[in-house]
């Protein structure tokens, strides 16, 4: 039976779900001076080397993984890493940082009917509903809502990429069940943020040959630091930690709050889409 108080685990939670919710703003400032790609590189290179020296104190040289363990280690890498990174950072050139938060929020649906068809895992009545108000909300934020964007394929090309986002990290969570089968939760997503980090850097090297990282504002770079340090090392601990503490269903309910956060940070620190378009704003909210 554990012992203390549970809420040092609880503001971990809450913490991670605020921290996620400014890597939306974050991101903005990053792709002004960076290109998509060595951003993505960048980010996930600093995530390795900030959490492999904590896995190894944590759980020393038995954290590390087997020749069998990277199949499974390697298609996290590929989607949660690789593919998600992809999408984000194009995606969010255009999108709204608060429409960006929302359409991301489809990934634990998509996650739920992966489980189904790959893991399967039981999809009840009420992830059905879910799904439904999930892509009523998502198909709303697109159409900004007015049908005639979508039937006049008026879209923000930029969120469709999102839905990039959600599906690779659905993906990624389904690979990450099977990894977990031989590895911890902390060694597979280090050692997928570092196969991760490998395939961003080769196919960023032609723009890292392009790029002028001497003229890299000083936003842009604090931007970076923290969807690297923060975003992908810091939130991650304090995830990590609170789900071995309270269970993953109890932590689960907490990433809701994911695109709240992202909205009061993107309004405060951008000024965005909210003062522009309240009625369609509180319309998505409601979704």
């Amino acid at each position: 039976m554990q012992k203390g108080s549970n809420l040092p685990y609880y503001l971990m939670l809450f913490w991670a779900t605020v921290i996620w919710g400014g890597t939306f703003t974050a991101v903005k400032y990053v792709v002004m001076d960076f290109p998509p790609l060595v951003g993505a590189s960048l980010r996930f290179i600093i995530t390795f080397l900030f959490l492999f020296p904590i896995l190894l104190k944590r759980e020393g040289i038995k954290a590390l993984p087997s020749r069998y363990d990277l199949p499974s280690l390697t298609l996290m890498g590929l989607t949660g890493i690789f593919l998600y990174n992809m999408f984000f950072f194009y995606g969010m050139k255009t999108a709204a940082a608060t429409d960006g938060a929302l359409v991301v929020a489809l990934s634990p649906v998509v996650t739920a009917l992966l489980s189904t068809l790959l893991l399967k895992e039981r999809f009840n009545l009420r992830q059905a509903v879910g799904f439904l108000l999930c892509f009523t909300g998502v198909s709303t934020i697109i159409a900004k809502g007015s049908w005639v964007v979508i039937t006049t394929w008026a879209v923000n090309k930029g969120e469709l990429l999102l839905f990039g986002c959600a599906t690779s990290f659905a993906v990624y969570s389904v690979a990450g069940k099977w990894a977990m089968a031989r590895v911890s939760p902390m060694t597979s997503t280090t050692f997928a943020t570092g196969l991760g980090a490998l395939m961003l850097t080769l196919v960023a090297l032609p723009d890292y040959a392009q790029a002028s990282l001497t003229q890299i504002s000083l936003p842009a770079v604090l931007g970076l630091l923290y969807l690297a340090i923060l975003g992908s090392g810091v939130a991650f601990l304090f995830w990590f930690f609170g789900v071995n503490r309270l269970g993953a269903g109890k932590a689960s309910a907490f990433y809701n709050f994911v695109p709240v956060w992202s909205a009061v940070i993107a309004i405060i620190a951008l000024g965005d889409y909210f003062e522009k378009h309240p009625k369609t704003y509180l319309h998505q909210k409601f979704f």
